[in-house]
């Protein structure tokens, strides 16, 4: 009979336990992380992160003048990360995260010669930084080729996310058709807000 109280007691404290835990992944729900991705501090930083990437884009076409975007896609995202991390042990900092906002940048262009070259060009007079810049900004060059085709990362499941195009709705595919070969410069901006 003693071993029975004892066996239930610790059955209920392990669950209490879990039920603790598990409700604490579910904080703050989702529906609180979109008023918050909209509330006027976080425009105001995803604000400032926009004006850090345009400008990071205008550099880029002063500097490389023969580079003609045909597309300037900018994408903005912000996203329940608690999924992502499942653990009810050890928890890091970045694993007691509820949500992270970010924005990236994709200019799309195309030359008229080969893409390896143009790329070797744009290193030799504009060098991509190595990691991230001094404004936190990591960039790379991608083309086409025959096994992957450049496209900007835009697809996921966010709390809140916004995608806008500078030069039209042009899809890829037509882009492709009209000037062949694209290549795509990336910019990957850090994180701008996060709810822990």
């Amino acid at each position: 009979m003693r071993s029975l109280r004892r066996w239930t007691k610790d059955s209920v404290g392990l669950l209490l336990v879990f039920t603790v835990v598990g409700l604490s992944r579910a904080w703050p729900p989702k529906w609180m992380l979109r008023r918050i991705a909209a509330s006027a501090e976080v425009r105001a930083e995803r604000e400032a992160a926009e004006e850090k990437l345009l400008t990071r884009v205008r550099e880029i076409e002063a500097g490389v003048p023969w580079l003609r975007p045909l597309d300037v896609v900018i994408h903005d995202e912000c996203v329940d990360v608690r999924g992502n991390h499942i653990s009810f042990f050890g928890a890091s900092p970045s694993r007691r995260q509820s949500m992270t906002c970010r924005m990236s940048a994709y200019i799309i262009f195309s030359t008229d010669g080969d893409p390896e070259d143009a790329a070797a060009e744009i290193h030799r007079s504009f060098p991509l930084p190595e990691g991230l810049s001094a404004v936190g900004i990591a960039e790379s060059l991608h083309w086409d080729t025959d096994e992957r085709k450049v496209a900007p990362d835009v697809a996921s499941k966010a709390v809140r996310t916004r995608v806008t195009r500078r030069h039209g709705e042009k899809s890829l595919g037509q882009l492709r058709k009209e000037h062949g070969v694209l290549c795509m410069w990336a910019l990957y901006g850090q994180t701008y807000f996060t709810v822990v």
